[in-house]
C-alpha cells in the first residue's frame, strides 16, 4: 500500500488483503470513520459456516465502506504483508503500521485498491461516487 500526502508517496507499507473468493473491492473508497478497538464478527457482513469469525479486539480500524470493509491490524497474517492475500476482504496490516495510518489518516480521505479479481465499489457503498464515470454522473443530475 503506497501512502501519499499532497502527491508525494511519504512511505510504503505492505498488506494482505481478500484473498480468492473473499476479494476486496477495486476503487476508491472513503474513510467513513475510525476507531481504536473494535470487534468483527463475520455475520454482520454475511459469511458463515467453515470461514466464520468473531474476533473480539482488532486495533487500529479505518472504516471505508458500510458493507465492512476496513484498514486495521492483522497480527494473526503476520508474515503474509506484502506476500500473500489472506484476508476476508479488508486491508490487514502489521500493528505498528495499522497505527502509523489510523493515527495519518483523516475523515473524508480517499483511499484507492488496484489489481485486484473483484468488482469495482459500488456508488451507493459508502462514498463510491468517485468511481462512476462523468457521463453515468451527469445522466443521474437533476440538470440533465
Amino acid at each position: 500500500m503506497t501512502v501519499s500526502e499532497n502527491g508525494k508517496v511519504i512511505r510504503t507499507l505492505p498488506v494482505s488483503v481478500g484473498r480468492p473468493g473473499f476479494d476486496i473491492w477495486n476503487g476508491t473508497m472513503v474513510v467513513l470513520d475510525k476507531v481504536p478497538t473494535i470487534r468483527m464478527d463475520s455475520s454482520t457482513v454475511g459469511i458463515f459456516g467453515p470461514e466464520a469469525y468473531d474476533l473480539g479486539s482488532v486495533k487500529w480500524d479505518v472504516h471505508l465502506t458500510p458493507s465492512g470493509t476496513y484498514a486495521h491490524a492483522a497480527p494473526w497474517n503476520e508474515g503474509k504483508f506484502g506476500r500473500v492475500n489472506a484476508s476476508h476482504g479488508c486491508i490487514g496490516l502489521s500493528t505498528s503500521d495499522a497505527r502509523w495510518f489510523y493515527e495519518r489518516v483523516r475523515l473524508g480521505d480517499p483511499v484507492t485498491v488496484v489489481n485486484s479479481a473483484s468488482d469495482t465499489v459500488a456508488a451507493n457503498n459508502g462514498y463510491g461516487g468517485w468511481n462512476v464515470d462523468w457521463a453515468t454522473w451527469r445522466a443521474g443530475s437533476a440538470l440533465a
